[in-house]
């Protein structure tokens, strides 16, 4: 879906302009993410026009969403027309054909359409139902489009959040097996490189002989530990806590994390501890 043209006149890149049309007045979540998924997962250059529901002239458009009474793949997305269960966001989702490459975000996408065709209400404080919260009291007005393009961005966000993260993912299992035994403890493994995602291939259920992960912050010039949880998301230690230690430059009062100013000071102190 990366659809774009290469300009050299100046050693620009401009991307292909692809004009939107979707319903004014009241906006939802699907719409809203169909947009969003757009601008993120494609090289256009999108803009939005949002018009009347009895709009009948769509011929400059090159995308109709959640309007025009049309479902074809292609042009339209009115998910009014698809008796499939999905949203626009979900049809949107399945022409950019990523389902499987994301399925968290998939996950996600299955949300907004089960809560916008009335399978599954969406709760008060879920993705869906935070997107409403962006509507005015009145539709009509100049500060209900600002709302619009405000949700589209906060979409887009989260939308970029959960992108990254499912591609941090698949890179966390590269930099784990390239990882070692620290100071050749074979209850610490130093990662190869930081990742935030470790915590989802190292816990007391995946490697309950993982005691700490420790890794060198280039960028603070410090080590790092960190106790591995027992299970994902768990405040629960998969081994012994951390201990203070005035030769370390901290020490979470949990005992979960701690900082050391350099390998040396990191080794002598995990000796005592793990």
């Amino acid at each position: 879906m990366k659809n774009f043209i290469l300009n050299f006149w100046h050693d620009k890149v401009v991307y292909m302009k692809k004009l939107i049309a979707t319903h004014n007045k009241m906006f939802h979540a699907d719409e809203i993410t169909a947009i969003a998924l757009l601008e993120v997962f494609t090289d256009f250059e999108i803009e939005v026009q949002r018009v009347d529901h009895d709009t009948k002239d769509f011929s400059k458009y090159d995308f109709v969403i959640d309007i025009g009474k049309k479902y074809d793949r292609i042009k339209y997305f009115d998910h009014h027309q698809y008796k499939g269960g999905k949203s626009s966001a979900g049809l949107i989702w399945d022409y950019i054909g990523l389902n499987e490459e994301y399925p968290k975000l998939s996950k996600l996408i299955d949300l907004v359409d089960r809560n916008d065709v009335g399978i599954e209400k969406a709760k008060p404080f879920e993705y869906s139902s935070l997107i409403k919260c962006y509507n005015t009291r009145n539709p009509n007005s100049k500060e209900q489009d600002e709302q619009f393009y405000q949700a589209v961005n906060f979409s887009k966000n989260i939308i970029l959040s959960m992108k990254d993260m499912e591609e941090g993912m698949i890179k966390a299992k590269e930099i784990i097996n390239n990882s070692f035994n620290f100071n050749r403890n074979p209850k610490i493994i130093e990662l190869s490189e930081f990742t935030p995602y470790w915590t989802s291939y190292i816990n007391g259920i995946t490697m309950p002989f993982v005691k700490a992960v420790v890794w060198e912050d280039e960028d603070d010039r410090t080590w790092k530990v960190k106790v591995p949880s027992k299970t994902v998301g768990s405040f629960e230690l998969n081994g012994k806590a951390l201990k203070q230690d005035n030769n370390m430059e901290f020490v979470h009062s949990s005992g979960h994390f701690a900082i050391a100013k350099d390998e040396l000071t990191m080794i002598k102190y995990l000796s005592k501890n793990i």
